[in-house]
């Protein structure tokens, strides 16, 4: 019998010592020790200023967007935010399926910051209150940006077209993005009807006091003069920007297609800027050859585009 509760009482010694302890200072990244919960959860929405809160009443028989607990794949992109006034910034993305299992698709108006700042960082499934160590999959250090040199910021011109862009991430502990999150696949698009899950993360307090991630299933259309599909639906205030628009989620294997992300004219909403009018580029031939750079990890001053041209001209053709 005390031969038993010794054995007993060296196995919990054992296990004690062999168990992991909580992260202390000593073993976090500089990125997680920049990122407190606190420091998140005062990031303002990249197009905070520009938009505002958005506050149109949504008409009768539109639908509005509903909280949820988020996917592992979609989450936020927090950053220093100096192009901004030194104030610290998010917007919305989501890990696409690569070779090198470490892009995240977003809007290119997002991108911008995200090339000019310090400390940016992807954080899937963000946990509002929790500290970059302390969230589910970790946080992602942003390498690389990928944007097409023709987008102009927030424009309403035909080039709003080409609001997407990509971001590399480097490993973090537990591995890379794509193998810690799963991910969605980038998906050119025929035609602009479809019935997509459209997430984001608004990052209105007023309206998004916990940052939740928002979803709404939507049945999209064309916006007409534009390679963009629109949706309706209440709640996707600032903050949404870069979220991705899925089709054929599968929770089991984590995977689905992405068709489309928050963006494109006026920055992804309409000229009055209510919260239920949301667009979405479509993604076409000069779509596919920015997501073929990224993964190739071309140069930037490799990628040459052709001028853009809208409409039915060269880049405006689905094929």
């Amino acid at each position: 019998m005390r031969s038993r509760w010794l054995l007993a009482l060296t196995l919990i010694v054992f296990a004690g010592v062999l168990r992991p302890g909580p992260a202390t200072a000593a073993t976090l990244s500089e990125d997680e020790r920049f990122w407190t919960a606190e420091r998140m959860a005062d990031a303002a929405s990249v197009d905070a200023d520009q938009y505002g809160p958005r506050r149109a009443d949504t008409p009768v028989g539109t639908k509005n967007g509903t909280y949820f607990g988020g996917l592992p794949m979609v989450g936020t992109f927090f950053y220093d935010g100096k192009p901004f006034g030194g104030r610290e910034t998010s917007c919305t993305g989501s890990v696409v399926h690569s070779r090198g299992k470490d892009l995240v698709l977003t809007a290119a108006h997002c991108a911008f910051g995200l090339k000019s700042a310090t400390h940016p960082i992807f954080v899937p499934q963000y946990r509002h209150g929790s500290s970059a160590a302390d969230q589910p999959s970790g946080v992602f250090e942003v390498k690389r940006i990928f944007v097409d040199p023709r987008y102009r910021q927030n424009t309403t011109e035909p080039v709003s077209d080409l609001d997407f862009a990509f971001a590399r991430l480097a490993p973090n502990g537990r591995g890379k993005a794509e193998n810690v999150t799963g991910s969605l696949t980038f998906t050119r698009a025929s035609g602009y009807r479809h019935s997509p899950t459209v997430i984001g993360y608004p990052g209105d307090e007023d309206v998004n006091r916990r940052h939740q991630a928002l979803r709404c299933d939507v049945t999209t259309s064309r916006l007409p003069g534009f390679r963009q599909m629109q949706m309706a639906c209440g709640g996707f205030h600032g903050g949404v920007s870069g979220g991705p628009w899925i089709t054929d989620y599968d929770s089991r294997t984590r995977t689905g297609k992405v068709i489309g992300n928050t963006g494109g004219y006026n920055g992804g909403g309409n000229d009055q800027n209510v919260d239920w009018i949301t667009y979405s580029p479509l993604y076409a031939a000069d779509a596919q050859a920015l997501y073929d750079d990224a993964v190739a990890g071309t140069k930037d001053a490799d990628i040459k585009r052709p001028p853009y041209v809208s409409g039915l001209g060269q880049l405006g053709q689905l094929g």
